[in-house]
């Protein structure tokens, strides 16, 4: 390479990472590091310290009474040797396995029926049935509690109308956990039809016109082309059900059914470190609902992992 050829090629200048950074660090904007610094604070306080708070309970004895003490996986050992542990996952599991695959299908029904309405008729519907959402949630329970009651309760003087025996709902424990998942799907119903009528909203006319000359009817339209087409929002509604059931405590502690018919992992949870005051133990527990539901999130992102394409 000769002299002229060397002045001619570009010089490469290697900038040090600290020194790259400091640049990137005086170029921001002193407005956005403070909203990133509130943001990083209040994430810090509201989950950072409780999960590794909650953490560091799971393998302590502690009865806020005398000083925790450090005992190892004891309490993991427990809960697989516990009965009621047991109990508690399997109606979590059970109430997650009716309420969900019949919650997302009346979901995409009703999703569905509103498609084929008008945009001004969509908005007024979608209104109503999203009522339930946003309506505070111990609200929503005191009205079903009455609903539910076996005496003067609504849907037992319904029923004594039509001139059907009345129902004992809440007070049977073979009732109890199935009246909670009609309110729960009721509460629910709106939110998820509104992200299902979004998904059916975005497929292209041009596809569901080119099926209708083909001579697909109404149902061969919605099981080979709307269902395929809005995969990514089922899937969603799915993963976001599981967690949500995970978590959902004040429909089961305010909705109690007899004896234990109606505690889930969640309500299992809040007894063992509020009125147990095992608070190691419940946090362990705890951990456990953590690790379930994350590896249940993690293995259908895996199975459903699906691209939206038209």
């Amino acid at each position: 390479m000769n002299e002229a050829q060397e002045l001619s090629m570009p010089t490469v200048v290697r900038v040090a990472p600290r020194a790259h950074w400091l640049r990137r660090w005086q170029s921001a904007s002193p407005l956005g590091l403070v909203f990133a610094a509130f943001v990083l604070a209040f994430y810090t306080i509201v989950f950072i310290i409780p999960f590794g708070t909650g953490i560091w309970l799971a393998f302590q004895n502690w009865d806020f009474v005398v000083e925790p003490r450090f005992i190892g996986l004891r309490n993991f050992r427990q809960a697989l040797q516990d009965k009621y542990f047991w109990q508690a996952l399997i109606t979590t599991l059970k109430f997650a396995a009716v309420e969900i695959p019949i919650a997302v299908s009346l979901m995409i029904l009703l999703a569905l029926l509103l498609s084929q309405l008008s945009s001004r008729w969509q908005r007024l519907f979608l209104g109503l049935y999203y009522l339930p959402a946003i309506t505070p949630t111990m609200v929503s329970i005191l009205l079903w509690r009455w609903l539910y009651l076996p005496a003067g309760g609504a849907f037992n003087t319904i029923l004594t109308c039509l001139g059907l025996p009345e129902q004992p709902f809440l007070t049977s424990p073979n009732q109890a956990l199935w009246c909670i998942m009609v309110m729960v799907i009721w509460t629910f119903l709106g939110s998820g039809a509104v992200l299902f009528l979004a998904g059916m909203n975005e497929i292209p006319e041009s596809l569901i016109e080119a099926a209708k000359l083909d001579g697909a009817g109404f149902w061969q339209q919605f099981f080979h082309i709307t269902l395929p087409l809005i995969r990514p929002v089922l899937y969603y509604q799915i993963i976001v059900s599981v967690i949500g059931i995970g978590q959902m405590f004040a429909q089961f502690q305010m909705m109690p059914g007899p004896g234990f018919s109606t505690r889930t992992l969640a309500l299992y949870t809040y007894h063992l470190g509020f009125q147990a005051m095992n608070l190691g133990y419940g946090a362990a527990v705890s951990l456990i609902i953590f690790l379930l539901l994350l590896a249940a999130t993690v293995a259908q992102l895996q199975r459903y992992r699906v691209s939206w394409e038209y």
